[in-house]
């Protein structure tokens, strides 16, 4: 009896999930404006993608721009959900941890979906599998420097969240001298993020150049590009410490890292419990990928993005890496089994730190279970 009023609680989620989807949908959502506006020689802020295009459009007559994207993005979106599902299915995966506050359902419930990020996914990974395939490891490094490099210049956030990926897939097992060799040979990428991050940013100027320069076209997307004028233009604090509302409430930024924990807590008994050939490694594993969402969160505020990215390049990561790899061994910590079948009605309750801010309003807001009451209000209505 339990078991299928819990599958219904969250059908009813799934249901609630489309139908605010289909609510706000439109072709301007698609729009990856990230794209089009940086572009610019000199790769300003993950232009790389945008200087391909921009070259095609220019030198191929049969590319138009706006069509190509949108293409492309639904061909991207539409391998995502295929890994998901063949994935899932394949390795028995328990498919709620999907309906966690930090993970797909509920960051595309709340329009906060990036669909640049499933680009980094999708290419994480095909890096994976040619990493995985190539035996030589010198030429294995070589690769990867080079694969993350171009990606990085896309988003230089490809570098934080794939790093420890990388080094679990060359088999870090501790920080002895052979393992601190490895991860020295990840140098050329890091030294790629820190250029695309430091010196990189762009200025109003450019802004005005690439805008102007996709007039030639068509301007029917242009309005919504001109969006990512705050870029460069946006005054508000991004440094979260020095955040208003983290600084007039400081109980609120205790309660970012608290719900951090709790998200952490809930991932990892998820993981320990599909994930058993690998139990080992995941907490040193997870506690790493939480430090870099910790490390980004307090230089960037779009802390949606960085949960549910780091997520799941942290759930395909175990997929994917060799169950005899190893990645700095730490003490094998047990769940009870109880604990572990709570988990898919803890999830329903756990928020999500929202961009630039954190509160309890935002934390109730975010929980799936929101989406039940949600429906709730919305048979109501329609029989009012």
């Amino acid at each position: 009896m339990i078991k299928k009023i819990t599958l219904l609680v969250y059908l009813i989620i799934l249901i609630e999930v489309i139908l605010k989807f289909i609510g706000y949908y439109s072709n301007e959502w698609l729009i990856i404006k990230g794209f089009y506006i940086n572009y610019e020689a000199g790769f300003i802020r993950r232009g790389l993608f945008g200087s391909i295009l921009f070259f095609l459009a220019n030198n191929t007559p049969i590319i138009e721009p706006f069509k190509f994207q949108l293409i492309f993005e639904i061909i991207l979106i539409i391998l995502l959900m295929y890994f998901i599902i063949k994935e899932f299915y394949i390795n028995k995966l328990e498919p709620y941890i999907l309906f966690g506050s930090f993970m797909l359902i509920n960051v595309i419930a709340y329009k906060m979906f990036f669909t640049l990020d499933v680009l980094l996914i999708i290419y994480f990974l095909f890096q994976l599998y040619v990493i995985n395939k190539i035996k030589a490891f010198k030429l294995k490094i070589v690769i990867c420097n080079l694969m993350s490099i171009f990606m990085i210049l896309i988003h230089e956030a490809y570098f934080v969240f794939t790093f420890f990926p990388l080094l679990y897939c060359l088999n870090i097992a501790n920080l002895n001298s052979v393992s601190i060799k490895k991860i020295s040979l990840l140098i050329p990428s890091f030294f790629v993020f820190l250029l695309v991050g430091i010196c990189f940013n762009g200025s109003n100027k450019d802004i005005n150049i690439i805008i102007n320069s996709w007039n030639k076209f068509g301007t029917d997307h242009l309005n919504s590009i001109k969006e990512l004028y705050w870029v460069f233009n946006s005054t508000d604090e991004v440094i979260m410490w020095k955040i208003p509302i983290f600084k007039k409430h400081p109980i609120y930024l205790l309660g970012f890292f608290l719900n951090t924990c709790l998200i952490f807590l809930s991932m990892f008994i998820y993981l320990k419990k599909n994930f058993r050939l690998k139990s080992n490694n995941i907490f040193s594993f997870l506690a790493c990928q939480y430090i870099a969402i910790l490390l980004i969160c307090l230089i960037a505020v779009d802390y949606v993005r960085w949960f549910w990215l780091s997520n799941i390049i942290t759930l395909f990561t175990l997929v994917q890496v060799n169950s005899s790899n190893s990645f700095f061994k730490s003490i094998n910590i047990s769940i009870p089994a109880k604990v572990c079948a709570l988990n898919k009605y803890i999830i329903l309750f756990i928020g999500l730190p929202l961009g630039g801010s954190w509160s309890p309003t935002q934390f109730i807001h975010t929980m799936p279970i929101k989406h039940l009451f949600d429906f709730g209000n919305r048979i109501l209505l329609y029989f009012s």
